[in-house]
């Protein structure tokens, strides 16, 4: 098993890692999928899409039976965003080549990203970040790939899609190490503050809502 560890955050908010490791036959073999996901798998041909979704949803299974919540399968709602049947429990996913990682929320609403800085951070961020934003950045890779993480997370939170991550989407440092940030949605008659915190993972990091 690849499950890297299960952290408590707080009373509402669990981080759970997979290390991708095991072939796709462990994952075909060792989980079963609700209906949806069944047709989302047919239609994903990329064989690394395939295990990364597959390696998703055994993170999913382990975390959600370790934390005594369901044994049942997840599914996906209309807007792609992984739900638990029958449950006061929230959960959002994130991957990267090596690691999956989930939020699971208590009553709340969660939404997390796992990145490692890229050179392209630096080319789109005009793009993407206000004048202050890009102020708060200061031309660091680190930073400008971690802003993004941060709007990434609140688009997940959200999920209606229709956001603009300039306009909608406003993200500042609370901490001086950039472990924690404060973030906005701003959206039509929708308004909503989160605290965002950032966790290491090798040369990834963690980025994911505390409240």
């Amino acid at each position: 098993m690849a499950l890297e560890y299960i952290k408590q955050i707080n009373d509402k908010v669990h981080l759970a890692v997979w290390k991708i490791e095991e072939d796709i036959d462990f994952y075909q073999r060792n989980i079963v999928l609700s209906p949806t996901d069944v047709n989302i798998l047919a239609e994903t041909t990329h064989p690394e899409k395939r295990l990364e979704f597959l390696a998703g949803r055994m993170l999913c299974k382990t975390v959600l039976h370790s934390l005594k919540i369901t044994d049942q399968p997840i599914y996906r709602n209309e807007f792609g965003k992984p739900v638990i049947p029958d449950s006061e429990y929230n959960i959002s996913l994130s991957h990267t080549e090596n690691y999956i990682a989930a939020a699971v929320g208590f009553k709340i609403e969660v939404g997390i990203d796992i990145e490692k800085p890229k050179a392209k951070m630096a080319k789109i961020a005009p793009r993407l970040y206000t004048d202050e934003e890009m102020e708060y950045c200061n031309a660091d890779l680190v930073k400008y790939s971690k802003m993004w993480s941060a709007k990434e997370v609140l688009y997940k939170l959200f999920m209606k899609r229709e956001l603009n991550f300039k306009d909608n989407l406003k993200v500042k440092p609370l901490k001086k190490d950039w472990t924690l940030m404060s973030g906005s949605i701003n959206k039509d008659d929708f308004f909503k503050e989160y605290e965002l915190a950032f966790y290491k993972l090798e040369e990834y990091f963690i980025c994911l809502n505390v409240n």
